[in-house]
């Protein structure tokens, strides 16, 4: 059995649409980063990712290195607000996304309506070192409204 590579997981709001409307990874990543969607993301197979564990039992790893977001660790490497480096929690990620939401999403106007009221502002999540517990900064994960603003910036260049 081979399992072909997906990409890196995108934070956009884009992404939980896509998923919602049933268009898959490629096509997430495409609209996170306003690019065409590839059929093929990778040729090449890849091993199951083996982790880091803390004292707690908690995987601890980069994102990169999953197959799939089942396959990522419990704690995802990721840069403080200040440029610190830690993990944050894969399911305060996956809430602060709209991961969580998506799941409960029965049409394509129920992710509509999150990323019209839930989706548009910014939320800060902890960073915390390997061990799960301690706080050393946080991460904001930006909505819709800083998406568009940064986007607006960037078309008036």
């Amino acid at each position: 059995m081979s399992i072909r590579k997906t990409p890196k997981r995108s934070y956009g709001i884009a992404v939980t649409l896509c998923a919602v409307l049933g268009l898959g990874a490629g096509a997430s990543m495409a609209a996170a980063s306003g690019g065409t969607a590839s059929s093929n993301l990778s040729s090449q197979t890849k091993p199951a990712p083996e982790y880091s564990r803390n004292a707690n039992g908690n995987t601890y790893g980069f994102v990169k290195d999953s197959l799939s977001p089942e396959t990522e660790p419990d704690l995802i490497a990721a840069l403080t607000t200040d440029g610190k480096r830690g993990y944050v929690s894969k399911a305060e990620l996956d809430v602060a996304n709209g991961t969580t939401a998506s799941r409960g999403f029965k049409s394509p106007e129920d992710a509509v309506k999150w990323m019209e009221t839930e989706g548009r502002a910014d939320r800060s999540i902890p960073v915390y070192e390997s061990d799960g517990k301690t706080v050393i900064g946080e991460l904001t994960v930006v909505g819709s409204d800083t998406q568009k603003a940064n986007q607006a910036q960037v078309e008036s260049r």
